[in-house]
């Protein structure tokens, strides 16, 4: 079952402590304890991301110790002698994660795990250990811009996700930025922690981007969405109330399967890569001048699809190397196509207005593109053939009038 919900802090400070936790290994964990103003009438267990348990994240949890809630911040990182990174948050083990829910768990108060981007899968490992034991009651899950795939795809191909993901049975509140290529496959988030019998509310965070309570080029309106986060997570867990009282078994067909992480190979990179997915989907989009513009109307020419955004600082960045490139083969076959990333026409304007380009700039509203192209990044670019073949792609930002991206271009325009 999915919700979906469209909703909107206090400044205190609250002095922590910390406490050790002995896992069976033998393994020793800080925990810093931000305690409760009052009789704590729910906890916290913040799970750490790729990015490390962060002072933002101690200020959250300060502010919403004023609301009674008390928060628990585990050292994991160090205790496992690793540095913050998305293969340190694999490497952290299961029975880690597991302990630290079960102690979190053990003096009766309703328990909120909270996981970022990819230390949202250590939110769910830790979920189902101890459901392993029992029906789980009296907690949920909190996740914040999850990133639950096993790795970025090679473009072209379909992410995997973690196979925790579909064998969660949880109350589950999903806090996704809007200004993200996540944004538009939560469908597909959806239906992989739904599959388990999860009740799942989502959260869509307007105007804000990524990561943007913690930012270091926060903008004026992710600095006041940062502001009012305390009191959105309060919500959130007000919300989940009603649902946190049912009783949760692992599903019985999966309780005794063997989780098997799937093969992936990242495909994140800023450089082409050879091609070697299913043919271009369907594209036939509005310009910003009010034309429709469809692929086939370029058969014949090298066409270079770029998906952007203007809140995007990568796709900013490459824009002039795209505009020098079309203007030094402005006398061959070739074309640049901009797709913008479901951006108000007046927005796009503005943004041209300071960084003009000689190619077309085309209209996703509803980001249909997006999705049928399986884009995962700002920017993703594809390289087309002369026969609307598609035969190099990348995910980030390139020098497209640099030697290596001119020199695949001259190979396509001279075959």
């Amino acid at each position: 079952m999915r919700f979906i919900l469209l909703l909107g802090i206090i400044l205190w400070h609250v002095t922590g402590q910390a406490q050790e936790i002995t896992l069976p290994d033998e393994t020793q964990i800080n925990v810093e304890v931000v305690e409760a103003v009052g009789k704590p009438v729910a906890r916290l267990l913040w799970l750490p991301s790729e990015y490390g348990l962060l002072a933002q994240e101690r200020a959250l949890a300060e502010r919403l110790a004023q609301r009674g809630v008390e928060s628990w911040l585990p050292q994991l990182f160090e205790a496992y002698f690793l540095s913050p990174s998305p293969s340190a948050v694999k490497a952290i083990p299961d029975e880690s994660v597991h302990a630290l829910l079960r102690q979190a768990r053990a003096e009766g108060v309703p328990v909120y795990v909270v996981g970022t981007d990819r230390g949202a899968i250590l939110a769910l490992k830790a979920w189902q250990g101890v459901q392993q034991a029992g029906p789980m009651r009296h907690g949920a899950l909190l996740l914040i811009n999850p990133n639950l795939y096993v790795a970025t795809p090679k473009p072209g191909a379909e992410a995997a996700y973690w196979p925790e993901a579909g064998r969660l049975n949880a109350p589950v509140y999903v806090f996704q930025a809007e200004l993200s290529p996540w944004r538009w496959r939560l469908d597909e988030l959806l239906a992989q922690l739904t599959r388990g019998g999860s009740h799942v509310f989502v959260h869509l965070l307007a105007e804000v981007r990524d990561r943007f309570y913690f930012r270091a080029d926060a903008n004026q309106t992710e600095q006041q969405a940062a502001r009012l986060f305390p009191q959105q997570i309060a919500r959130a867990m007000a919300l989940l109330t009603p649902w946190i009282t049912q009783p949760r078994p692992l599903p019985p067909a999966q309780a005794r399967e063997q989780v098997q992480v799937p093969n992936a190979q990242a495909g994140k990179t800023a450089t082409l890569m050879a091609y070697d997915g299913p043919p271009y989907p369907p594209l036939r989009l509005e310009t910003l001048d009010g034309r429709m513009l469809a692929m086939e109307d370029l058969r014949g020419k090298v066409v270079l699809v770029n998906f952007w955004a203007s809140w995007c600082p990568p796709c900013v960045h490459e824009m002039p190397s795209m505009a020098a490139l079309k203007q030094a083969l402005k006398a061959r076959p070739f074309e640049i196509l901009a797709i913008n990333l479901a951006e108000d026409r007046s927005t796009i304007e503005a943004f041209l207005q300071e960084h003009p380009v000689n190619f077309p700039v085309l209209l996703d509203p509803s980001g249909t593109a997006v999705k049928r192209w399986r884009v995962f990044a700002y920017p993703s670019s594809y390289l087309l053939d002369k026969q609307g073949r598609i035969r190099y792609a990348a995910f980030g930002a390139l020098d497209w009038h640099g030697r290596e991206a001119r020199a695949l271009i001259e190979t396509l325009l001279a075959e």
